[in-house]
């Protein structure tokens, strides 16, 4: 059985169990005003997206504040690439990025 997913943006709008096409949507629509995104199994369990000046803040957690972790990219097509991965629940895209802890 797949966990459910909740796809939230800045705005409050949520999207239950979103599908490929409706998280690249929503995530090509982030601007410096609506600038956030969660994509989300549980609150301890998520992918998010902060929109920056100039790239995008990715952040991922998979259970305590151990295990919460950031990146930099420069472009949306990553985001889209990697929130569509999480949301398959394929870990593939992980390793093409170097992760730091972030500090809560």
């Amino acid at each position: 059985m797949t966990a459910s997913l909740t796809l939230t943006t800045a705005d409050g709008t949520q999207v239950p169990d979103p599908d490929p096409a409706q998280i690249a949507a929503a995530l090509r629509a982030l601007t410096i005003d609506d600038w956030f995104a969660i994509l989300e199994f549980s609150d301890d369990t998520f992918l998010q997206v902060a929109v920056k000046a100039d790239s995008y803040a990715l952040e991922r957690r998979a259970g305590g504040d151990e295990t919460h972790v950031g990146t930099e990219v420069t472009t949306v097509d990553e985001v889209v690439e990697a929130f569509q991965a999480y949301a398959r629940q394929d870990p593939t895209w992980i390793a093409g990025h170097t992760w730091e802890p972030v500090k809560l």
